[in-house]
């Protein structure tokens, strides 16, 4: 592959509009949910895919989804207090351990009720 068909190919991906349909052209930087998957694609093309790839991958997953719902269960132009979450990673468990915001503590543990 020349240059110029290089050039055309990453024409033609950026033009693409990642992974939603019709395809935005604004979403091309977005892969949200699709992004595991592609981790996974782009491992197993490295050739560094296993059960500890497969472990960090899943463990990121569940603390970014974790992380969203905080994230989207706050006042809009609220303190964003989620921010100041600390976790700590179980890979082999494909799990975390999480220390809530001091700030968010009781509305945490009362949601979790």
């Amino acid at each position: 592959q020349n240059w110029e068909d290089g050039l055309k190919a990453a024409k033609a991906d950026a033009e693409s509009g990642g992974p939603n349909d019709p395809g935005r052209m604004e979403d091309t930087h977005f892969l949200g949910s699709y992004q595991w998957d592609a981790c996974r694609k782009y491992a197993k093309l490295a050739g560094v895919y296993d059960d500890a790839t497969e472990n960090f991958i899943a463990t990121n997953k569940a603390i970014y989804d974790h992380s969203g719902k905080r994230r989207k269960g706050l006042f809009p132009g609220g303190p964003d207090t989620y921010r100041e979450d600390l976790y700590v990673r179980q890979d082999e468990k494909q799990n975390f351990d999480v220390q809530v915001a001091e700030t968010d503590r009781v509305a945490v543990e009362a949601a979790s009720a």
